[in-house]
């Protein structure tokens, strides 16, 4: 399913605003509430920000401050990702929601101009996923009738949407290129997509106006833009920093000057613990000629990685953060299966991927002179 076809159940938008506190009313109507309270939330500089907001009647009003554009949205819970929610966009003024509790995603709201981006713009990704479902209950049929000619048919179809989505993505965010919705729409749109090249996400960050390059929306769209290409071979790695057994920090970039295998594995994982002969000789063979090894653990039981990292003789520098599938490291790069590795250069730029046996030594003396 392509990532061009997702549907913002949270967003954002912005419009011209002034990088200055503006003060902000939201009322309106919430039925069916049941103890007298609903919840708002926001996020602000990676913090998860929750107020309960008391309904009396059907009616509440809510006030506040808010120095640029940004995402609002109500649930019935406390919890910050409960589900259904009612999505809204504050850019100072007044918005009015008319919504019920047991149907919130289909509240309505009036807002200002970053209300009114945002309803563009979903508007115009909830009609490609119309189409997409359409096409996909299509496809079903004909594979559920061996009919060969009208699934082919309708992948050609999906394809040529896919190309047209691409396009009206770029034309929205030309119309609105100081608008902070097309910044949401570049980090949101782009941000799983496994296919996208540095070159077309630097292209579609280019059409965004320079007045958004410094607010919450436009810095996510430039970092996306900045890990795709510190992921990437022929571009510097990304920097990350993690404790080592002694609980030293580590960063990847304090090993610069040397060619360094980033190295993803765990303790449990029985292909890396096969693979880690491989590396233990090509680290014993290349580490007087400026080579070394960063191991990323994907433990989370202490013990078991020390023990490995004993039992494995992995003498160079290990680090983790004990977290398992969800190690910070892993989630910058999109690490989803281990063993994998990256080949950094003497300047921290990735030469190469996912080196295994011979191939490793191959490359290793190919670059190492």
């Amino acid at each position: 399913m392509t990532k061009f076809l997702q549907i913002a159940l949270v967003g954002l938008s912005f419009s011209g605003f002034a990088q200055k506190a503006a003060n902000f009313t939201v009322s309106g109507t919430l039925k069916k509430v049941t103890g007298n309270y609903a919840y708002i939330h926001h996020k602000w500089d990676n913090k998860d920000i929750t107020d309960s907001v008391k309904v009396k009647n059907g009616a509440f009003s809510y006030t506040g401050k808010t120095n640029e554009p940004n995402m609002y949205w109500i649930t019935r819970g406390r919890n910050i990702n409960e589900q259904p929610n009612l999505v809204f966009f504050i850019d100072g003024g007044k918005t009015t929601i008319n919504a019920s509790v047991d149907s919130l995603p289909y509240g309505n709201v009036q807002g200002g101009a970053t209300q009114k981006d945002y309803q563009a713009y979903n508007a115009m990704m909830m009609g490609f996923g119309m189409r997409q479902q359409d096409m996909v209950n299509r496809y079903n049929e004909a594979r559920n009738k061996g009919d060969a000619t009208t699934m082919n048919a309708v992948q050609m179809e999906y394809q040529n949407m896919e190309k047209e989505v691409k396009a009206s993505l770029d034309n929205f965010i030309k119309a609105h290129s100081k608008s902070a919705v097309s910044g949401y729409a570049i980090y949101y749109n782009y941000q799983n997509n496994p296919n996208v090249q540095p070159e077309e996400l630097e292209r579609v960050v280019g059409l965004l106006d320079k007045s958004i390059l410094d607010t919450k929306y436009g810095k996510l769209a430039q970092e996306k833009l900045k890990q795709l290409r510190g992921t990437m071979i022929g571009y510097e790695a990304m920097n990350f920093a993690q404790a080592d057994p002694d609980g030293k920090m580590v960063n990847l970039t304090d090993l610069k000057g040397k060619y360094v295998l980033v190295d993803f594995w765990a303790s449990w994982c029985g292909p890396c613990r096969a693979e880690n002969p491989n590396v233990v000789n090509a680290f014993n063979k290349y580490k007087d000629k400026g080579f070394t090894v960063l191991g990323v653990s994907f433990d989370q039981n202490r013990e078991k990685w020390l023990q490995a990292i004993q039992a494995d003789k992995l003498t160079w520098t290990q680090v983790s953060d004990l977290k398992g599938w969800g190690n910070e490291a892993g989630k910058l790069y999109g690490i989803s299966s281990i063993p994998q590795n990256l080949l950094l250069d003497k300047e921290g730029k990735i030469i190469a991927k996912n080196l295994r046996g011979p191939e490793l030594d191959s490359k290793l003396e190919e670059v190492i002179k």
